[in-house]
C-alpha cells in the first residue's frame, strides 16, 4: 500500500493564505485577548452581540457529548454570506469546513464550491449547497455539511458582505496588488460603480469586496476568484495585525459585532488561545469535480472519489471511525495531489 496521504502531505512546508484565513477567524473569535484588555467592557459587549446559538443546542447529533475545547478535537464551519440589511433570504457565498486536531496541532480545511450539487436535508432534495442557507439559515447549512461529510460540525463562524466592507474601512483600507481591470457592482448591486485598474493600491471596503466577489469577468473563472479572495484575506490580516491598527480596535469590534456571528462563547474562545499559539500545520483538501447542467441550471458535480478521501481525512483528524472498508478503498484510489500541507 502506498505511503499514507497525510504522511506525504506533511513533508510539504510552505506558507499559504489558508493559514492566514484560519488566523483571521480565530483572531475574531478571541477578540477578548490580551491585546484588547484596555477595552474589556467593549469586548464583552461584542462577544454577546456576535454569539448566536444553533437551534439544535450546543451539541451536534453526531456527538455523544458536547466538545470540550481544553482537550477535544473539534470542527468549525466558516461561512461568508451575501446577507444584507432587510433581506428575508440570503445564500452562503463561501463555505470552508475545518477540523482541528489538538494532539497533532494541525488543521484540515475543505473549501466547498458554492454550486456543489448536494442533498439538503431541510428540504429533502438535492440543490446547490449555497442555497441551504436560504432554506434555513446557518442551521440548514450546518446540517447539509454534516450530511455531506458525515462528521459533526461543532462550531460555526459567519460574516456577511457588509462585514468585509466595515472591517476594511475600520482598518483605513488595505493594500492590494490588483491583478486585472475591475468594472463591477458594489455591495448594493449598483452597476459600474466600482472601477479599478491593475497595480498596487489601497482599497476601501467597497472596492475590496467587489474585487473579491467578481466572478464572470475573470478569464480564470472561479479559480481567479479564489486567488483574489486570498489576496483580500491576506491584506486584512497584514493590516489588522500591524502596530498602527491598535488605535482602531474599537471600530474593528463595532464592525465585527454587527456582521459576525458564531455559536462559540467568549470563554470557549479564550480556551483556543494555547492551541492557536502552538498550531503546527494546515492541510488543504481540494474537492475535485466537474461542471454539469441539469434542466438548464449549472451545478458543480463533486467527484465521489475526491469526496470519499475528504471524508476519511476529516474523520481521521477528529479521531472518528471511518464508515467502512469501501470508503477506505475509494480514498486510496483518489489522486495524490488533492491534499497539500502548509506550514
Amino acid at each position: 500500500m502506498d505511503e499514507p496521504i497525510r504522511s506525504r502531505s506533511k513533508k510539504k512546508k510552505k506558507r499559504s493564505w489558508f493559514k492566514r484565513l484560519v488566523f483571521l477567524f480565530l483572531i475574531i473569535l478571541v477578540t477578548g485577548g490580551a491585546a484588547f484588555a484596555y477595552v474589556a467592557n467593549k469586548t464583552l459587549q461584542t462577544a454577546n452581540e456576535t454569539k448566536v446559538d444553533l437551534a439544535r443546542g450546543d451539541k451536534s447529533e453526531k456527538r455523544e457529548a458536547a466538545v470540550d475545547l481544553t482537550k477535544d478535537h473539534f470542527s468549525v464551519l466558516l461561512v461568508g454570506t451575501d446577507e444584507r440589511p432587510g433581506d428575508t433570504s440570503s445564500r452562503a457565498d463561501t463555505m470552508i469546513i475545518t477540523t482541528f486536531n489538538k494532539t497533532d496541532q494541525t488543521v484540515d480545511m475543505v473549501s466547498i464550491p458554492r454550486d456543489s450539487l448536494v442533498q439538503i436535508p431541510s428540504v429533502g432534495y438535492e440543490d446547490k449547497i449555497n442555497h441551504s442557507y436560504a432554506y434555513g439559515g446557518i442551521d440548514s447549512t450546518i446540517e447539509t455539511v454534516e450530511t455531506l461529510f458525515d462528521i459533526p460540525v461543532d462550531y460555526y463562524a459567519s460574516i456577511n458582505f457588509n462585514g468585509i466592507v466595515a472591517i476594511v474601512d475600520a482598518l483605513g483600507g488595505i493594500d492590494v496588488d490588483v491583478k486585472l481591470p475591475i468594472d463591477t457592482l458594489d455591495s448594493s448591486d449598483k452597476r459600474n460603480s466600482i472601477k479599478l485598474e491593475p497595480g498596487q493600491q489601497t482599497l476601501n471596503g467597497e472596492e475590496a469586496l467587489a474585487y473579491a466577489r467578481m466572478r464572470y469577468e475573470d478569464p480564470e473563472g472561479d479559480i481567479g476568484r479564489t486567488k483574489r479572495q486570498q489576496q483580500i484575506v491576506q491584506a486584512i490580516i497584514e493590516q489588522s495585525t500591524s502596530f498602527g491598527s491598535i488605535t482602531k480596535l474599537n471600530d474593528l469590534m463595532d464592525a465585527t459585532g454587527d456582521n459576525f456571528k458564531t455559536n462559540m462563547s467568549l470563554t470557549e474562545a479564550f480556551q483556543l488561545q494555547p492551541f492557536v499559539k502552538s498550531l503546527g500545520s494546515i492541510n488543504r483538501i481540494d474537492l475535485t469535480g466537474s461542471d454539469t447542467k441539469i434542466n438548464g441550471v449549472y451545478y458543480y458535480q463533486i467527484d465521489p472519489l475526491s469526496l470519499a478521501e475528504a471524508k476519511i481525512t476529516l474523520k481521521e483528524q477528529l479521531n472518528l471511525p471511518a464508515d467502512d472498508a469501501t470508503d477506505m478503498t475509494t480514498s486510496e484510489e483518489a489522486t495524490d495531489d488533492t491534499t497539500t500541507t502548509i506550514n
